[in-house]
C-alpha cells in the first residue's frame, strides 16, 4: 500500500467517525429535548380545547395552581412564547402533555395540551355520529370537510373496491370495500396518539356514548412505556396506532357496509 493511498484512508476513516459522532451528540440532543418536556406547540399556533368537561386555564404550570377558569370543549387559545427553564411535562393517566402558556380574550396562564390539539373540531352535523357509535361516516365527512383532497386513485379488482384519496398536508385515507367488509384508514401526521382518540370522542353524541367508548378502550404502551396503541372494541371496532415513520393511523371496520353508505 503506497503512502498516499494510506493516507486517503486515514482521511475517509476520520471523516467517517466525525459524521457518526456528530449523529449520536445530535441524537441525544434531541433525547434531551424530549425528556425536558419541550412544547409540542409552537408561538402563534390556536389550539382547540378536547376535554368534553372543559379545561383548566392556569396561574402556573402545574394542577395545583390558582385557576383563572374553564375553558368549555371546542374554545380555542393562542400559543404565547413560552417562558425558558420551565419543566412543564406531565402525565395524567394516558395523557402525555406539557403545560403551555396561553392567552383566551386576553387572560394569560397555562394549560395542560395534553388535552389541546390544532386538529378541526367536527361542527356540522353530519360529522357527528347519528348511529349508536358508529363512526365511519362521521369520521369520512370530517377528513372531507377539514383536509383539503388533493388527488384520489381507485382499485377495483373483483369483490375489491379500494379509494385512497391524499390530502394537501400529507395525509391519507384508504377505503376498502371487499365482500361484506368495509373498513376505513386514516393516516394523519404530526398529531399524537390521544390527539387521535380525542377527536373521536368529540364526534359522539351525549354522554352515555362517550362513557361507554371510554369503558371499551384498553391503552398499550410500548417497552418504554410510551403510548402507541388504542383498541376501542365496540360493534364496530376501532384501532388507533402510532407508525414506526411517527404517522398516527386511525382504522375503523363493519360487517354491515350498507350502513357505511
Amino acid at each position: 500500500m503506497t503512502y498516499q493511498v494510506k493516507m486517503q484512508r486515514q482521511k475517509t476513516v476520520a471523516k467517517i467517525t466525525k459524521k457518526a459522532i456528530a449523529a449520536i451528540l445530535m441524537l441525544l440532543f434531541y433525547t434531551q429535548m424530549w425528556g425536558s418536556g419541550q412544547p409540542l406547540f409552537t408561538e402563534g399556533a390556536q389550539l382547540f380545547v378536547m376535554a368534553n368537561s372543559g379545561l383548566t386555564l392556569r396561574a402556573e404550570p402545574n394542577s395545583q395552581s390558582e385557576s383563572l377558569g374553564v375553558l368549555d370543549f371546542g374554545f380555542s387559545v393562542l400559543v404565547l412564547t413560552q417562558p425558558d427553564s420551565i419543566d412543564t411535562y406531565e402525565k395524567i393517566e394516558w395523557v402525555e402533555g406539557n403545560w403551555v402558556y396561553v392567552e383566551h380574550e386576553g387572560v394569560t396562564g397555562y394549560m395542560f395540551d395534553g388535552y389541546l390539539s390544532d386538529l378541526p373540531l367536527p361542527l356540522y352535523d353530519f360529522e357527528k355520529c347519528q348511529l349508536d357509535m358508529d363512526l365511519i361516516y362521521p369520521l369520512e365527512s370530517w377528513t372531507g370537510v377539514n383536509l383539503g383532497l388533493d388527488h384520489t386513485d381507485t382499485l377495483n379488482a373483483g369483490t375489491l373496491r379500494k379509494i385512497t384519496s391524499y390530502f394537501e398536508a400529507g395525509d391519507k385515507m384508504i377505503q376498502t370495500h371487499k365482500n361484506d367488509e368495509y373498513k376505513v384508514e386514516l393516516y394523519l401526521k404530526d398529531i399524537r396518539v390521544m390527539d387521535a382518540y380525542h377527536l373521536l370522542l368529540s364526534m359522539l353524541d351525549g354522554k352515555q356514548a362517550i362513557s361507554t367508548f371510554k369503558d371499551m378502550s384498553t391503552f398499550i404502551e410500548d417497552n418504554n412505556d410510551e403510548l402507541y396503541k388504542i383498541v376501542i372494541d365496540i360493534d364496530n371496532p376501532i384501532w388507533i396506532r402510532k407508525l414506526k415513520n411517527g404517522d398516527i393511523k386511525i382504522t375503523v371496520k363493519t360487517l354491515n357496509y350498507l350502513c357505511a353508505l
